[in-house]
């Protein structure tokens, strides 16, 4: 049976192309990056200080952001700062007072030391009993940018034998 209608046909072909062209423009294009799956250590400032160890007194300052694969620095929204607290902030290292990607993260850090983690959920809010800032996913990778200022041992840690 012959087409009845050809042009009205080819209009249909035409728009419906159209509009799958014109959404995929409008549809972001996806990133280089993805969404990390391992802790990713970026070392600014090797430090020369004292090493963290576990259950000493770290006092670091830190911002942390949203990962968002779609920025150029992967950086998202800022959701945490100490300088926020107007001060450093103080925790027994080692004893899941801090995201658990973090505590990784500081390992064998020095004072002094600079460094940038890239930090996936299941090391953050994900696998933490802290529960997010409001507004943020427990599933959310983020990115953490840390300074560790000074470690003091406990006086209860038994200390090292030289």
């Amino acid at each position: 049976m012959p087409d009845s209608h050809p042009t009205a046909r080819r209009v249909a072909q035409v728009a419906l192309i159209t509009t799958l062209l014109c959404l995929g423009a409008a549809m972001p294009l996806r990133s280089a990056y993805s969404a990390p799956t391992e802790l990713e250590i970026i070392e600014h400032a090797p430090g020369k200080g004292a090493e963290v160890r576990r259950g000493f007194f770290a006092t670091i300052r830190y911002t942390g952001w949203l990962y968002d694969e779609q920025a150029a620095d992967r950086r998202g929204a800022q959701f945490i700062s100490s300088d926020d607290k107007g001060r450093p902030v103080t925790f027994v290292y080692g004893y899941k007072r801090a995201l658990l990607g973090m505590e990784k993260g500081m390992e064998g850090m020095k004072v002094g030391a600079r460094r940038t983690l890239i930090i996936p959920a299941k090391l953050g809010f994900a696998g933490s009993r802290q529960m997010p800032p409001e507004g943020i996913a427990r599933d959310a990778a983020l990115i953490i940018e840390l300074e560790l200022l000074d470690v003091v041992p406990q006086s209860n840690v038994n200390q090292p034998s030289e």
